[in-house]
């Protein structure tokens, strides 16, 4: 089986295992490309296959959110066309009420990218 394959199963197992939440961030491409002592490419290559498959969404400028995929979803009732997993609600809320004002300056960055993706 080709290494991105095997990075590809690696990541869905924990998804689908319930090990990554709907929501949260997967690690980032450098993350990976060290644990797994590969190129960019080659985990660009298998987060692909995650976005196919609606397990994982990109979103510019912070990364891959794993998809919505059997998780409870919360529609946004003044953005109609947008649902937004619950998880990844109670994830922003609580990075709001803990964080710092970087902290909430990237969680409106996470928040912007999701309504963008939709």
């Amino acid at each position: 089986m080709p290494v991105y394959r095997r990075i590809a199963e690696v990541l869905r197992r924990d998804i689908l295992d319930g090990r990554r939440r709907a929501g949260s961030l997967l690690p980032s491409e450098r993350e990976l490309c060290r644990r797994f002592s590969v190129a960019r490419a080659t985990v660009r290559h298998s987060l692909q296959i995650l976005v196919h498959e609606d397990l994982a969404v990109p979103v510019q400028g912070v990364g891959y959110v794993v998809g919505t995929t059997g998780a409870p979803v919360h529609t946004m009732p003044e953005l109609p066309a947008v649902h937004v997993p619950v998880a990844f609600l109670n994830t922003a809320i609580e990075m709001l009420e803990t964080g710092s004002p970087a902290t909430a300056s990237r969680v409106a960055t996470l928040l912007r990218a999701v309504v963008r993706a939709r």
